[in-house]
């Protein structure tokens, strides 16, 4: 989906959701370095981020993905989100951050259940 993007022109920011967020709540104190990289997934043409919520989860994950998510549902901009949890369990992490993405992404969200469907498991 990305490659398509780039090639069409469309600039595209890729998040790796752990390496990100481990990233930024690293470097919480380093000011600057973290607005920066706040700015950078605020601000894209476009941000896909890659394997929401995988992992352990803490109010500081959440915290600083709905930082990322609430500026983009306010300013209109598009997301592309991938994730092992259905749209409902987005809401159990947290309503704020599953309700604007779901709320984004309704018209183009699809559901693949099942571990026969995993390409990397079933190959």
């Amino acid at each position: 989906m990305g490659l398509n993007l780039l090639s069409k022109g469309i600039p595209v920011v890729y998040m790796s959701y752990r390496d990100e967020i481990l990233k930024l709540k690293q470097n919480i104190l380093d000011e600057e370095f973290y607005v920066n990289c706040l700015r950078k997934y605020k601000v894209s043409s476009v941000l896909i981020i890659d394997d929401l919520f995988k992992g352990k989860i803490n109010d500081a994950d959440i915290n600083i993905v709905f930082e990322i998510i609430n500026y983009r549902y306010m300013n209109n901009l598009p997301i592309i989100v991938s994730s092992e949890f259905t749209a409902e369990r987005l809401l159990f992490f947290d309503e704020g951050v599953g309700s604007r993405i779901i709320e984004m992404c309704k018209d183009y969200m699809v559901e693949i259940l099942g571990k026969e469907n995993n390409f990397r498991i079933e190959g």
